[in-house]
């Protein structure tokens, strides 16, 4: 194309097309593309939102969905206990309140035996601290028949700390605690 021709072509545009090209330019849009944009977005929300609240017909949650197995089996004796673990429990000669056999990724792991006095006794495989108190001062360190047992308070709350062959120990006690300690590793040993 000659540059005559062209000039002539280009003197033919509509004033109104180059106008709307000089806006575009500029970042002004239409009104038209912003209302179209906003309606678009809007769209999408309203679909986005039925499909979240839709419930495919339930008008219920599944229970078989939302249970949680519990995690604490209480058992009626110490006979009983020991049945669902692969350890035997040293039990005090005071009156019981209830066994307990803790379940961790579906295997019986904890003993924890609740005495009527507000006594608490746990064992488990492993060693650290299982006594579900945390925070306590160290009152004292003892050594109690070649155990080492530490003794701790929280509070009000007094427990004991100590580790034998394999297994880490917890008891909370009421009074003077020692000499029931003393008689739980005796029984284990």
């Amino acid at each position: 194309m000659r540059r005559e021709d062209f000039c002539e072509l280009l003197g033919e545009i509509d004033a109104g097309y180059v106008e709307e090209a000089r806006a575009l330019r500029r970042g002004k849009r239409p009104v038209w593309v912003r209302w179209a944009a906003m309606a678009a977005c809007f769209c999408l929300l309203v679909a986005g939102g039925a499909a979240i609240t839709w419930d495919g017909g339930r008008t219920a949650p599944d229970p078989g969905l939302v249970q949680v197995p519990n995690p604490i089996l209480e058992v009626a004796t110490e006979e009983e206990m020991k049945e669902y673990l692969d350890f035997d429990v040293p039990v005090l000669d005071k009156e019981v309140e209830s066994y307990l056999v803790l379940v961790e990724d579906g295997y019986p792991r904890m003993a924890q035996v609740l005495y009527a006095d507000g006594s608490e006794f746990r064992m488990r495989y492993g060693s650290g601290d299982i006594s579900g108190i945390y925070g306590g001062a160290l009152e004292k360190s003892e050594e109690t028949g070649g155990v080492a047992v530490h003794y701790y308070r929280y509070g009000d709350i007094r427990y004991a700390l100590w580790e034998q062959e394999g297994f880490a120990f917890s008891y909370v006690y009421t009074g003077d605690g020692s000499a029931e300690v003393q008689e739980l590793i005796r029984r284990m040993g």
